[in-house]
């Protein structure tokens, strides 16, 4: 073999220290990009109808700031769609097959929608957080949220309705206590009349689902029901009201109005003294500052027909659940912000301006805070789910004949009897026989546990 020159010695060796050089370099690379690769982001996609500036909006923005701060490499995308487009929204994206990965819905839709399969069966996780975590969730909660003994959904947030009264007006008419029945509430809305000139009571009677479930607190409490509206039951309730209007006591214009705000602003001037409302107004109307100006607003249970008897209210508020073509990847994820957002109730429903909490132990908490609070906290323990009374998927059609019957009875077009008959024929053409008794007999059997029969 021939002896290598200094000179190829040398370019050999800058060669091989060259070729390990690049070896070391696309090394590297590589590990770069496999890193890169393993850290890539994960988004998780949030739809609700909250914005940013509304208190509940702006918690759950808080939310997930701290949530991904805790999971590196995860973003939560939070949509907001106006709430009339909710429910169309969430049905094209069902039939698309382009649901969010949390899906929220407002609780009357929430039967519907898991019969739909737009939900995810959550059972497992819920079992893995505790049986004792689902069961602090008000009774009526964990019924609209479930199906077969399957849990689809998780309601974090709720609200009812009860008798907002001005006390130094009540006082003026020299009345001690609101009314506790339907005949003290007409006997003191006369009173009223006669020694203020103004009206006793108001609700909202508008062509709205608020119009419709500020009605049936005064039909389930008196043991009627949406599904059997000719029973003498429902067409008493509606007597009743007809007859408040038509003597006086309730203004006319309550089938005029155009949402639960309206009624709100009459209380506010003075012109009536009792209405029927929710605890939202203590963030819309009645903020704190209307609060301390007006210095005599206090909240008591809506009157029943019989002294002793419970006040039966139906329940509002959203749900949140996991949509059915989640990528199995994300579940877990998706699992984990749904379990915050539950854990966290106080924080999403400060002092009812939002909502209120739908588990006991939250709701026990913000009553020290809250004291106004107490009514509609009450009433969250038995406070019905409208779909589950209602036929589920055809609650919305059942709930617009009811509110037309109520307008056509106030107004003088018909009698309660008429208008309620009249409904009645039309809601069951809705239903098969068999479905129309199995929804029946559903509707009672919640009515009779929420009346502690």
């Amino acid at each position: 073999m021939k002896n290598k020159s200094i000179l190829t010695i040398l370019k050999e060796g800058c060669f091989m220290k060259w070729s390990l050089s690049m070896i070391l370099i696309v090394a590297m690379i590589l590990v770069v990009i496999s890193v890169g690769l393993t850290q890539e982001e994960v988004t998780i996609t949030l739809q609700d109808c909250y914005t940013s500036p509304q208190d509940i909006g702006r918690v759950i923005d808080e939310m997930i700031v701290e949530f991904e701060k805790d999971h590196p490499g995860v973003k939560v995308n939070h949509i907001s769609v106006p709430f009339a487009q909710v429910l169309p929204t969430i049905l094209r994206q069902s039939l698309s097959n382009t649901l969010p990965d949390l899906v929220m819905a407002d609780n009357p839709w929430v039967p519907q929608l898991i019969k739909a399969g737009v939900y995810k069966d959550i059972t497992d996780k819920v079992k893995e957080w505790g049986w004792e975590n689902w069961e602090d969730f008000f009774k009526g909660h964990r019924e609209v949220t479930s199906s077969e003994g399957k849990i689809y959904a998780i309601q974090f947030t709720t609200n009812n309705c009860a008798l907002f009264y001005r006390k130094n007006l009540l006082e003026k008419a020299g009345i001690t206590n609101p009314p506790e029945t339907w005949q003290e509430l007409k006997d003191q809305s006369k009173k009223i009349k006669e020694v203020l000139g103004i009206y006793g009571f108001a609700f909202d009677a508008g062509a709205t689902e608020g119009g419709a479930w500020q009605f049936q607190p005064f039909l389930w409490s008196n043991g009627g029901s949406l599904l059997e509206l000719d029973q003498p039951e429902a067409i008493e309730a509606l007597q009743f009201l007809t007859d408040m209007v038509k003597e006086g006591y309730t203004p006319r214009d309550v089938v005029n109005v155009s949402s639960q705000g309206d009624p709100t602003q009459w209380f506010i001037n003075g012109e009536v003294v009792f209405m029927v409302n929710g605890n939202w107004e203590f963030g819309w109307h009645l903020t704190e500052d209307m609060m301390q100006q007006l210095g005599d607003v206090n909240v008591a249970p809506l009157p029943v027909p019989e002294k002793g008897m419970r006040p039966i209210v139906p329940f509002g508020g959203e749900c949140l659940g996991i949509s059915r073509n989640i990528d199995p990847a994300k579940y877990d994820l998706a699992w984990e912000f749904l379990e915050l957002l539950a854990d966290n109730l106080l924080r999403l429903n400060k002092y009812g301006v939002a909502g209120l909490p739908t588990r006991a132990s939250a709701a026990e908490k913000i009553l020290a805070e809250a004291p106004i609070l107490e009514v509609f906290l009450e009433q969250s323990k038995y406070a019905l789910p409208r779909p589950l009374m209602g036929g589920i998927d055809k609650y919305p059609e059942i709930s617009s004949y009811q509110i037309a019957a109520v307008q056509k009875a106030l107004a003088g077009i018909a009698t309660p009897e008429e208008a309620f008959k009249e409904a009645a024929r039309n809601i069951r053409e809705l239903f098969s026989t068999e479905d129309y008794e199995m929804y029946k007999q559903l509707a009672r059997k919640l009515l009779q546990e929420a009346s502690g029969n």
